[in-house]
């Protein structure tokens, strides 16, 4: 599996369109959407179809995007 680290640098804009952002870069750079998404946040995560959290021991501010 391969990975894509997104650094969130803008903390403060919604959790959301962070996570959008993130998705949007990962399909225009890989061709496909993301299904799992690693994260360090103590936060809900917002529902999107087809994709799984799982936290990991990362920085906040880090996600980590893969195609499982």
């Amino acid at each position: 599996m391969i990975y894509m680290m997104w650094m969130i640098t803008d903390m403060k804009a919604p959790l959301p369109q962070n996570i959008q952002l993130a998705l949007q870069h990962h399909e225009r750079k890989y061709g496909q959407v993301p299904t799992l998404i690693e994260h360090g946040m103590q936060v809900e995560m917002p529902k999107i179809e087809g994709v799984r959290y799982v936290p990991v021991k990362v920085p906040a501010n880090i996600l980590l995007l893969a195609v499982e």
